[in-house]
């Protein structure tokens, strides 16, 4: 069983890290977050649900005595900890409700939004922390180049959250930049919040941290000659973006929380695949078998009307 990544992630909870680090080898493997709540108690949900952490480092798997509860004193302090004591340096980040780790970790903050002209400026009144857990699958984006995969035409990866989405990413460039198989591709990631180059990503793989994902892909396609640049999570503001990445001349890679009914049905994923940017659209099963592929889907561009697109999506030659 592999336990650093949870590990990792306890070290950066020191009010509770000793606890933590205590908790059962079988809980830490399976685990992709832990969750600081004030005035509830600390929990740990994987691929089995979620258990609650109790007093000395055990867990229990439903509300009992003797679990560690955080106070709201505690979790201010958990807060503070995790901005390393200074808040406004991570403002840009409190704006879209994150906060960026040391290795690739990435927290969840929730709390009051505070306005200016209509859009957050920042965030009060901690109410809770989510910590991420960062993982490595080595090999699990295989599957996308053994069942026969153009990636050369963009390919957008579709999973409801928690379905290993920057997991499968990150191992799908690691592959591309060793040329595991095909001959060695440069490689650009986009990794605006610290998670996506948390791990090492070969030879021929530039890293961008930090960059919002406008600013980030016209970095990458100006000074690095990237041919395929990946990037996580793509949403409404990234639309732009997207639309000039389909006549750059580099394949894009990206994310989108979204189940396979949600392609089209849902206003984003409709307008993302009628760019023109992806010629492939690859499902994760879900939350209970992350990072595992579940289907492959070529993408049609046409013109449905004047000055309207549409597309179409059919199963890759071979697939089910």
């Amino acid at each position: 069983m592999d336990t650093s990544a949870f590990d990792q992630a306890a070290c950066q909870i020191p009010l509770y890290r000793e606890a933590l680090l205590q908790v059962p080898a079988s809980v830490k493997d399976q685990a992709y977050d832990i969750r600081l709540c004030g005035g509830q108690p600390v929990s740990i949900w994987g691929r089995e649900g979620a258990c609650f952490l109790r007093e000395g480092g055990g867990v229990a798997h439903a509300p009992v005595e003797g679990l560690v509860r955080t106070s709201p004193e505690e979790l201010r302090r958990a807060f503070l900890q995790a901005c390393g004591h200074s808040v406004f340096s991570h403002e840009q980040e409190l704006r879209e409700g994150y906060l960026r780790l040391e290795g690739g970790l990435r927290a969840g903050v929730c709390g009051t939004a505070v306005l200016e002209g209509g859009r957050v400026k920042s965030l009060r009144d901690i109410t809770s922390l989510v910590f991420r857990i960062p993982r490595q699958c080595l090999g699990c984006g295989d599957p996308l180049f053994l069942r026969g995969a153009d990636l050369s035409k963009g390919l957008l990866l579709a999973g409801e959250p928690a379905s290993g989405k920057t997991t499968f990413l990150r191992d799908v460039a690691r592959s591309l930049s060793w040329g595991r198989f095909s001959p060695s591709r440069r490689v650009a990631v986009l990794d605006q919040r610290g998670e996506l180059g948390a791990f090492d990503l070969g030879p021929a793989a530039d890293v961008l941290r930090g960059f919002p994902k406008p600013a980030g892909l016209d970095t990458a396609l100006r000074t690095l000659s990237p041919e395929v640049v990946f990037c996580d999570e793509l949403g409404d503001g990234d639309l732009e973006a997207v639309r000039r990445a389909a006549f750059s001349g580099a394949a894009l890679v990206a994310s989108v929380h979204a189940a396979r009914e949600d392609l089209e049905r849902r206003p984003l994923c409709r307008e993302l695949l009628c760019t023109g940017a992806f010629g492939t659209v690859a499902c994760l099963s879900g939350r209970a078998r992350p990072g595992e592929l579940e289907s492959l889907e070529t993408v049609t561009v046409y013109q449905e009307a004047p000055g309207r697109r549409a597309f179409r999506l059919t199963p890759l030659e071979g697939e089910p």
